[in-house]
């Protein structure tokens, strides 16, 4: 017996009981489609980049005790595409004021990084017809989105609130408003208010879908524009069930990005 013939035996008994090799199709397959939306973000949303995490990891506001919570990045959105802010003209042809909350640099930072990380998960689970998602500058809560060429402003607040209370839909119904609930993220226990609001007119309907989540009370709304909200409240509910959606707002949540809700005035 030659020496290759004792080198093919002694290789057939040593790999005799490994495991076979996984199928690499699949995850071939799975490559491929997160490459083709790479690229499609970068078409959409101009210069592509990374947010890092020395541009993230900042100091927190304070928690509930006073003292200084540890430093934390919003989860990471995949892929990370940078969008350029908008800056709104609350009076066209005057600028908007340089930080108006007086934020220290390091806050400013997590913020814009949180606004982000918010957009371009949005601009994978809003409907096909949005063709852009960006951010407002120093507006945490605000974004900007296109759909057939028109402008419309979306709000997700996640804000730390006294009052959680579920919100039933009023009765009887308003005709300028339409309203239902739904179970949030398949919990009986959790639940979702879903309303259309009539803005200018019969044409004109604004999309909203409030619930609470922690010690927040969680806002997700269009606003109608020169027409309706390009997206519905069901589909903006399809959107809040997801779980990449859900982890940014359990991150603001928990290291809160907007000033809590005032508390009620008793008697008001």
């Amino acid at each position: 017996m030659d020496d290759t013939t004792l080198l093919r035996n002694a290789m057939d008994r040593t790999t005799e009981d490994l495991p076979p090799l996984p199928d690499l199709a699949p995850l071939a397959m799975a490559q491929g489609r997160r490459r083709r939306t790479r690229a499609r973000l970068a078409a959409v949303g101009g210069v592509f980049g990374t947010v890092t995490a020395a541009t993230l990891g900042l100091t927190l506001l304070p928690g509930p005790g006073g003292a200084p919570a540890s430093p934390a990045a919003p989860p990471a959105a995949s892929p990370s595409a940078y969008r350029t802010p908008v800056q709104v003209e609350e009076t066209p042809g005057v600028p908007p004021p340089d930080n108006p909350e007086g934020l220290p640099a390091a806050e400013r930072e997590r913020r814009a990084g949180y606004q982000q990380q918010v957009a371009a998960v949005l601009d994978e689970l809003l409907p096909a017809s949005v063709t852009d998602v960006r951010p407002v500058k120093d507006q945490t809560q605000a974004y900007r989105i296109t759909s057939g060429g028109t402008a419309f402003d979306l709000t997700l607040s996640v804000r730390r609130s006294d009052d959680l209370a579920p919100r039933a839909c009023p009765s009887p119904a308003d005709e300028r408003a339409r309203c239902e609930t739904a179970a949030l993220d398949g919990a009986r226990d959790q639940k979702a208010r879903l309303r259309s609001l009539m803005a200018e007119g019969p044409d004109t309907w604004t999309s909203w879908v409030d619930f609470s989540y922690g010690r927040s009370a969680v806002r997700f709304s269009v606003a109608a524009g020169e027409a309706t909200a390009p997206v519905t409240p069901e589909q903006l509910l399809a959107v809040a069930r997801d779980s990449r959606l859900l982890d940014l707002v359990r991150y603001a949540d928990e290291h809160p990005v907007e000033k809590k809700d005032a508390p009620p005035v008793q008697g008001g």
